[in-house]
């Protein structure tokens, strides 16, 4: 995918998301997949998103990227068995981002979400997140 080229570029980035610690990427990556997941529908318009935001993220681990985003597409298909997965899952995400990236990774959810229309099931995991996170 077009995302892990962007996503591991050796590029020095002077935006914001590149003052983001390597744990809150990662968890912004694990909250995207399972937003790709939530609706069972992966669309177009979703993937341009992803690789959009991978690509503004940036990225500083010795794990590889194929690695990292296999390891964490199976969590967040695993995550979807049960609402009780999901909602650890979502807590987990939370627990790595500090609350200066917690806006951030919203925003970039939104994205996601929006890039293909808000589905009922999309808004709810939306609030799902919106209340680990504790903002409404």
């Amino acid at each position: 995918m077009k995302f892990l080229e962007k996503l591991f570029s050796q590029e020095s980035r002077s935006t914001p998301e590149s003052e983001l610690q390597q744990a809150e990427r990662e968890a912004i990556i694990d909250l995207l997949l399972m937003a790709i997941y939530v609706d069972q529908h992966l669309s177009l318009a979703e993937t341009k998103e992803f690789d959009h935001a991978a690509d503004s993220l940036g990225w500083d681990s010795s794990t590889g990227p194929s690695v990292y985003i296999c390891n964490a597409t199976d969590r967040a298909r695993t995550a979807r068995i049960s609402e009780e997965l999901t909602a650890d899952f979502i807590a987990y995400v939370a627990e790595r981002l500090s609350e200066n990236s917690k806006p951030r990774a919203l925003e970039l959810l939104n994205r996601l979400f929006q890039s293909d229309g808000l589905t009922d099931k999309e808004k709810g995991f939306l609030q799902q997140v919106r209340d680990a996170f504790g903002s409404a």
